[in-house]
């Protein structure tokens, strides 16, 4: 069985493993993220065009939540709970509050929580989607009702009447704000299609090298 290693729980991460066991279904995906949760804890821009942006099958229910035809965005940490449940019910191991403190060429070694007593897990590949330190701009984002949302360029309406924007100048909060949020990032408006398409290329680019190996 083909072992792989995800290291991070970004949407590109959570995409390219969905992606992955579409074409290998045995393969055996462990996703290694500092975090304590999937999902739910931070906030990430949840403006898209189109519902789903990627496969229904990847998205386990998601209640009051699921976009309906009028809406135009989806409550971003929800939206990756949704992945991740799913990645689990589809056999993908997660280990949480788990810090990475070294790779090899076939080797993650790590401290912290987990599945698994040994601080080693032996891969076949190795998917490294850890934050990479870079600066692109912060954005500013608050959730209000729709009926009180602000005039701005970067906004969408969600299923349960509220509505997300976004603007790179702080906004002003008022009595009618139910939620305010910083992202750093380069286009909320882009930011689910770019990371589900990039999760896609890269899990594609593995499951290529497994079906059609290179030759020595």
């Amino acid at each position: 069985m083909t072992r792989i290693a995800i290291l991070g729980d970004s949407l590109a991460a959570l995409s390219a493993a969905h992606r992955m066991l579409d074409k290998i279904s045995e393969a055996d995906i462990h996703i290694i993220t500092e975090r304590a949760e999937i999902g739910l804890t931070g906030e990430v821009p949840g403006l898209t065009s189109s519902w789903p942006p990627c496969s229904p099958h990847w998205i386990s229910e998601m209640a009051s939540q699921t976009p309906n035809e009028e809406s135009t965005a989806v409550r971003g940490s929800w939206f990756l709970k949704a992945l991740g449940i799913q990645l689990s019910k589809r056999g993908c191991t997660f280990h949480l509050r788990t810090r990475v403190t070294a790779t090899s060429e076939a080797e993650v070694h790590f401290v912290g929580a987990g599945p698994m007593g040994s601080s080693m897990i032996p891969f076949d590949h190795l998917l490294d989607l850890r934050p990479a330190g870079q600066e692109p701009a912060q954005w500013h984002g608050l959730v209000c009702r729709t009926e009180d949302a602000p005039e701005v360029n970067l906004s969408g309406n969600r299923s349960d009447g509220t509505t997300e924007v976004w603007a790179k100048e702080a906004l002003e909060r008022n009595k009618t704000t139910l939620q305010e949020m910083t992202w750093i990032g380069d286009d909320p408006a882009a930011f689910i299609s770019k990371e589900v398409e990039v999760g896609m290329q890269l899990a594609q680019t593995i499951v290529d090298t497994i079906i059609h190996p290179v030759e020595q």
